[in-house]
C-alpha cells in the first residue's frame, strides 16, 4: 500500500480515517472511519453534547464514486444517552444521516439529480435502489419545501 491518502477527500471534522483499500481492477473502495475522541458525542436530535458513550455501533454507507471506484465507509460511531431528549441516540458525525445507508453529500448529489432526471434514472446512475433513491429525494424535499398546508384548500 503506498503512502497516499484520500483523507483530505473527506473534510468531515468529528471523524477520523484509520484504514484504506481499493480492490485490484479498482472498482471498489474501502475506507474505515470512526469518531475523533478529542470531542464529545453530540446527539443527532437536539444537538446538545452528551456525557459519554453508552454503546459502540458499526455501520457500513455507500459515498460518492471516487472515479470508476464505488467507495463503501465502514464507520464505527457511540450511542449516547441525551439528558435532554431523554432517550439513547446516535452520535452526529456529519457523515451520514442516522436512518440511511447513504453519506450526506451522496445523498445531496442524488438529491440534485432528480431534479433534472427521474428516480429510476438516478438509481440505474448511481447503482442504487430506486426506493433508496425516492426517501432521499422526499427527504429533501420535505427540508426545503415543508409539508403541504391542506386547510382552507377549496375544489
Amino acid at each position: 500500500m503506498s503512502g497516499l491518502s484520500i483523507a483530505s477527500y473527506f473534510p468531515f471534522l468529528r471523524v477520523k480515517l484509520s484504514q484504506q483499500s481499493v480492490d485490484a481492477e479498482a472498482c471498489v473502495a474501502h475506507i474505515h472511519a470512526e469518531p475523533d475522541l478529542r470531542f464529545h458525542p453530540i446527539c443527532h436530535v437536539c444537538g446538545q453534547k452528551g456525557s459519554g458513550a453508552h454503546s459502540w455501533m458499526q455501520r457500513t454507507v455507500r459515498d460518492l464514486n471516487f472515479a470508476t471506484a464505488r467507495v463503501w465507509v465502514n464507520c464505527r460511531y457511540r450511542e449516547l444517552f441525551c439528558l435532554t431528549c431523554h432517550c439513547t441516540h446516535i452520535e452526529d458525525l456529519g457523515l451520514f444521516h442516522p436512518y440511511l445507508r447513504v453519506t450526506n453529500r451522496l445523498a445531496l448529489y442524488v438529491y440534485h439529480l432528480c431534479r433534472v432526471m427521474t428516480v429510476s434514472e438516478v438509481a440505474d446512475h448511481l447503482d442504487l435502489n430506486w426506493k433508496t433513491v425516492k426517501a432521499i429525494d422526499k427527504q429533501n424535499l420535505e427540508r426545503d419545501y415543508g409539508t403541504p398546508d391542506y386547510p382552507g384548500l377549496r375544489i
